[in-house]
């Protein structure tokens, strides 16, 4: 072999050699893969047709969402990820990203078509539904763990005349076709009120935080309402039997316009139970006792009563 060829033998091999090792394989971008997931509910909700008030057969239930985020190996904790206002269960499909675990927080007002308003953004305020799911990192729902709503009638309360339910499922992580299945309970309570002796006038009935009841001799002697509590979260969470001390206050406006004050009470409203507050209208300056009765109607409770001097003694309720 000659020197010349060994030369141009020699050059070809250091060029392979250089370029082979020159070579850089582009690192592959991660493609974050979207997983699209429904809703659905379990729980207490499915019951609230046996609710102690009827429903409107037009009205719509209204839900409100609010999804938080997580990385799934545990190195971050959750943060806001999505929410949603939905009046429509088939509109209630989200996307989610594999390699996370989801938080659901819902809200649902019965019959909210009707009772409610809007809801409330952090930064965009009053807003109305959407029946879609809007991702934000920033954007989430005010309120969302409060009783306070904006009703129909303009205003806005604390303890809101809604029946209400509130659900919640932690650490999600989704698969393809998959279904969120989020346990509601009621974070409501009712109360009926009864007045003895009720012949002529107007009763002013109020729950704190919620709109004033009146009841008219005329319309009858008894009414009742279905009532939100203040803190959804707590009502929801409580691993034992949920109550909110309310105050409530009874005045009888007679019919020459005289307001008399009938009773002035602090009551222990239990999480889905109708507690019936009987009470006597007396001309007499001092306050009327409130016998209190909490009923089957919405499940079975005991029965107490409190006396003028704000004593509690149980009683039999078969005597």
């Amino acid at each position: 072999m000659s020197f010349q060829t060994l030369f141009v033998s020699a050059l070809l091999m250091v060029g392979c050699s250089s370029s082979t090792e020159d070579i850089i394989e582009p690192d592959t971008p991660k493609v974050e893969k979207d997983i699209q997931v429904s809703i659905g509910f379990s729980g207490e909700i499915l019951n609230i047709t046996e609710s102690p008030l009827s429903r409107s057969t037009d009205a719509k239930d209204w839900y409100a969402f609010q999804v938080y985020s997580a990385p799934e190996d545990g190195s971050e904790g959750y943060s806001y990820y999505a929410y949603g206002f939905f009046d429509n269960k088939e509109n209630m499909i989200i996307n989610l990203k594999e390699g996370y675990k989801y938080k659901f927080d819902v809200c649902m007002v019965v019959d909210g078509s009707e009772k409610v308003y809007k809801f409330s953004l952090v930064n965009a305020g009053w807003a109305s539904i959407g029946n879609s799911f809007y991702i934000s990192s920033d954007e989430h729902v005010r309120y969302m763990y409060e009783g306070y709503l904006y009703l129909k009638s303009n205003d806005t309360y604390d303890r809101p005349n809604v029946d209400r339910f509130f659900g919640r499922t932690t650490d999600y992580v989704p698969t393809e076709g998959g279904k969120v299945d989020i346990n509601m309970k009621r974070v409501s309570f009712g109360a009926k009120f009864v007045a003895k002796e009720f012949t002529g006038g107007n009763l002013e009935i109020s729950v704190e935080g919620a709109p004033i009841i009146n009841l008219a001799a005329s319309e009858g002697s008894e009414t009742q309402e279905i009532i939100s509590f203040n803190n959804l979260e707590k009502a929801y969470t409580s691993t034992t039997e949920y109550s909110e001390s309310i105050p409530v206050n009874i005045t009888w406006v007679k019919t020459d316009g005289i307001r008399i004050p009938i009773a002035s009470e602090s009551v222990a409203f239990k999480r889905n139970k109708l507690t019936t507050i009987e009470f006597e209208i007396k001309e007499s300056t001092s306050r009327s006792t409130f016998n209190l009765n909490t009923d089957e109607t919405m499940e079975t409770g005991e029965t107490i009563s409190i006396g003028g001097d704000g004593a509690n003694t149980e009683v039999n309720p078969n005597t």
